[in-house]
């Protein structure tokens, strides 16, 4: 029988509230000497974490107990409050870490937390990717496809720091993608107003305009593209050297040194001399076949240095319009647009100015908001990690053979075409 009443209407649930983060482990065991793109990303995150996160404590694990001194005064250099709030112990204590959750910047969840949420930083796949079937580095890829595969099964959540990075994932491994966040990377740690340090252009007897490229050598940085376009430039009559910094040099680098008139390698370099390198150079030469970002075309942005770049993996998703784009594989496209670059001024600012606001878009503010939404978004997904942990994702060897070439190429065969085609 009908009263005429009105139906009675609940009011939707109200979504709970994340719970705010109490105690975070870092796997810090690279972070007092890795000077590369990987180690600034951990420096400029941990100041963020503590300056958004004010009730925030941590506990970083050091490979060594000699690093902690080190290691303390890295922090008291990062924020003044780390320290206060920091303890440190040895990495054979992280599985057992009281912390609700373990970050591990480095690619790879290694110990595992038993009882935290376990977060990875993913930068590239490149180790597990290499082209080489040298049978030694059939071996080395199979053992990184094997470290991917445990961080992927240990890990609650995986930050990758681009989506060209997260693609891959989804691509050449059997990743979750409910668990994969992008977080990309920034370069507002660089100080714009440092005065200049022209020692490395002094040391190098550099005085004029010069092409720049930055980091490391190994292969997939396709250096030799490069120096193809640095002679067939000299051949031409533009006499402007090509500077170089980072920590080590390639064979074919060293083999050039003394006899390629325009090679100047100037070695590792401090903040201040690198933001004087991205100043003063006629532009970044960055034609990497394959990256999972590209901090140095976002650092050159920054400092309103013309960025030339290949138009390869990350690449495009950092710069955007922002930079002069090239095939990776085409010394003279690469030439004479480096040609261009160096005679043509109003090009240099009309993509210098590009960068800027191109770089603008990125900070370590928003990277570490992120970060730390995906941690306290996963911290009621705790789960115990008892090892033995799932099966690899592996191809399986046979009954044992002697560790012989021949063996490792047989073993491996399967492993060097799955996920990769």
């Amino acid at each position: 029988m009908h009263h005429g009443h009105s139906p009675i209407v609940l009011p939707s649930p109200m979504p709970l509230p994340l719970p705010t983060l109490g105690h975070l482990a870092v796997e810090a065991t690279r972070l007092v000497h890795e000077r590369r793109g990987i180690g600034r990303y951990v420096r400029s995150m941990l100041p963020e974490f503590a300056v958004q996160r004010p009730a925030l404590r941590f506990t970083l694990f050091v490979a060594h107990r000699r690093d902690i001194a080190a290691l303390r005064e890295e922090l008291s250099r990062l924020h003044p409050s780390l320290n206060t709030r920091t303890w440190i112990e040895t990495v054979d204590r992280l599985p057992h870490t009281d912390a609700g959750v373990a970050w591990y910047p480095w690619n790879f969840i290694s110990p595992p937390a038993h009882s935290a949420t376990c977060i990875a930083t993913v930068h590239d796949i490149a180790p597990m990717l290499q082209l080489d079937h040298r049978w030694w580095k059939v071996l080395k890829r199979a053992k990184y496809r094997a470290r991917y595969g445990r961080t992927l099964d240990r890990a609650h959540g995986v930050l990758a720091i681009s989506h060209f990075t997260r693609e891959e994932l989804l691509d050449k491994t059997d990743a979750d993608p409910t668990r994969i966040t992008v977080t990309p990377l920034a370069a507002d740690d660089l100080p714009i107003d440092v005065a200049d340090d022209v020692t490395p252009l002094e040391d190098a007897r550099v005085s004029g305009p010069f092409f720049l490229t930055v980091g490391g050598q190994d292969g997939r940085k396709n250096l030799t593209t490069v120096y193809a376009a640095m002679d067939a430039l000299w051949a031409r009559g533009v006499r402007v050297p090509l500077v170089q910094c980072g920590p080590s040099l390639a064979r074919e680098t060293r083999d050039r040194i003394g006899r390629a008139p325009w090679l100047r390698h100037v070695g590792f370099v401090n903040d201040a001399q690198l933001v004087t390198l991205y100043r003063r150079c006629s532009a970044l030469v960055y034609p990497s076949r394959y990256e999972g970002f590209g901090l140095p075309v976002l650092e050159a942005m920054r400092m309103g240095a013309p960025v030339i770049c290949s138009s390869e993996s990350s690449l495009p998703e950092v710069a955007g319009a922002a930079a002069q784009y090239v095939r990776w594989d085409d010394a003279e496209e690469m030439s004479r647009t480096m040609e261009r670059m160096a005679s043509e001024p109003a090009l240099r600012a009309a993509l210098g100015a590009a960068g800027r606001q191109r770089a603008a878009l990125f900070s370590w503010r928003s990277t570490a908001a992120q970060t730390l939404m995906v941690f306290e978004a996963t911290t009621g997904a705790r789960r115990v990690v008892d090892e033995p942990l799932a099966t690899p994702r592996v191809v399986p060897v046979g009954s044992p053979e002697p560790l012989t070439a021949p063996a490792v190429i047989r073993a491996a065969t399967g492993l060097h075409g799955a996920h990769d085609a």
